[in-house]
């Protein structure tokens, strides 16, 4: 695990060519060395300020770059420790000669994460805004801004931590009539002790029901738009796209692999892929162009199934041929330019909210289709509804769902004290571990491994 007695050292910007590159500092050397390597020295004190100067190589006089130097003492700094940040011209090599220059006075490369766990670490954040730092970072949407900023500055924090109250404090009125049972103490009021736990439990089940939409804001819809042959599935995704992404011609099989572009809906990102017809392969390439459909169509969100409309038998049939999920299934009658029926799924016995027809030669449908797209995406309709966007805190919560269950079978039978106690210590800490409270040195590892280095 990190050294936290260090004083760390990173390139805090992307990589790549820049108007400016940050190097980051925390630590207690962070002032000292930062005054080795600014000229004129004189001028660095700890306080917080901003200077203009050259940062300059102390051992043998050259000079490096010139720019800004930002001081940020402890403990008003984003680690709360002693903070500079070196802001030079956007330069690989600059920013790699001045880490050179930071690490030979003292300083040690940071991990990915440090600083943030470092913020974590002296109080600066609970866990849950820890997090949020890298989602708002790897944000994909202004959806996932929106919720990552919403969670970095407490929001999930605020919910959870009344939830957590409310649960030791059942567990207190539990503890008290093991410990003081001859003391006088009065009988548990059940009635009142099941109102306030289902009350607990109801709430955290309309925080687990929001994971699915969490997980689109963070992660994106992905839709996947299969099918068999020469029916237009290619063409589609260029229509939604609003450009020539897939090769499209009157052969069958054109597509051998998945072709992927992506929109944004509702501030949320859309990943649409092309998928290889579905068919008894030809050769070898196509083999692997419709295995590797088979995985999309596995793995995404909504299953567009493209259908030729001017020949349906044939279509529906390879539609009960590939046995596909019904939940995540809309069909779409293409080409409907070539015919005069307006519904051909009527007769069918298909489920006729889940059909939509569309022509990619005219466009004419294709708003629907987006429409639709647009439909399946849930965002939180205010600033005050909090989501799941994280599989770490998704199960903690079901963990804590787990131990209420049971709780509740508890309570409906003569089982003792001691039982009820436990499953309600199980929630507490379930609910606790979600912001960073007792768990194994691990889980932080595996949690803040996972950012950037230089946040």
């Amino acid at each position: 695990m990190y050294q936290l007695e260090d004083t760390i050292a990173a390139i805090a910007t992307p990589a790549g060519i820049g108007g400016v590159g940050i190097v980051r500092l925390s630590g207690e050397k962070a002032i000292s060395i930062a005054r080795e390597v600014l000229t004129p020295r004189g001028k660095l004190e700890p306080q917080r300020q901003l200077l203009f100067g050259k940062f300059r190589n102390p051992q043998n006089g050259e000079i490096l770059d010139e720019g800004l130097l930002l001081v940020m003492p402890k403990p008003q700094s984003y680690t709360t420790e002693d903070v500079v940040e070196f802001h030079a011209h956007g330069s690989p090599p600059v920013l790699e000669k001045l880490m050179e220059v930071l690490v030979t006075l003292g300083a040690r490369p940071a991990e990915p994460g440090e600083f943030t766990y470092r913020a974590f670490l002296n109080g600066r954040l609970d866990l849950t805004q820890a997090e949020a730092v890298e989602a708002l970072v790897s944000a994909q949407g202004e959806a996932a801004r929106r919720q990552a900023l919403k969670q970095l500055t407490g929001g999930l924090a605020a919910h959870l931590e009344p939830l957590e109250e409310s649960l030791k404090a059942l567990y207190l009125k539990i503890e008290a009539r093991l410990e003081f049972s001859e003391d006088g103490i009065p009988p548990l009021d059940l009635p009142k002790f099941k109102v306030e736990a289902a009350a607990v439990q109801g709430k955290l089940g309309k925080l687990l029901e929001s994971y699915r939409e969490g997980r689109v804001i963070r992660e994106g819809l992905t839709v996947a738009l299969v099918g068999p042959p020469n029916v237009g599935k290619s063409s589609l995704l260029n229509a939604i796209l609003g450009t020539q992404r897939a090769i499209v011609t009157p052969m069958a099989g054109t597509t051998r692999d998945v072709v992927e572009g992506e929109i944004r809906l509702k501030g949320v990102r859309v990943r649409l892929f092309d998928t290889a017809g579905i068919r008894e392969a030809q050769n070898e390439v196509e083999v692997e162009g419709i295995r590797r459909s088979r995985q999309v169509i596995e793995e995404a969100d909504i299953l567009f199934w493209v259908l030729d409309a001017s020949n349906p038998p044939e279509a529906l049939e390879e539609l009960k041929k590939a046995s596909l999920s019904p939940d995540r299934t809309w069909l779409l009658f293409n080409k409907m330019d070539l015919v005069q029926e307006g519904r051909p799924w009527e007769g069918s016995g298909l489920d006729p909210g889940r059909c939509l027809a569309l022509s990619c030669q005219t466009k004419e449908g294709l708003e629907g289709v987006v429409g639709k797209i647009g439909d399946l995406i849930q965002t939180p309709a205010g600033s005050e509804d909090v989501v799941l966007t994280s599989a770490r805190h998704l199960g903690e919560t079901r963990k804590a769902l787990a131990a209420l269950e049971r709780l509740q079978g508890l309570m409906d039978s003569p089982a003792a004290y001691e039982l009820w106690a436990e499953e309600l210590r199980e929630a507490a800490l379930s609910v606790g571990r979600i912001r960073g409270r007792n768990l194994p040195t691990a889980a932080f590892e595996e949690i803040f491994t996972k950012f950037c280095i230089g946040k």
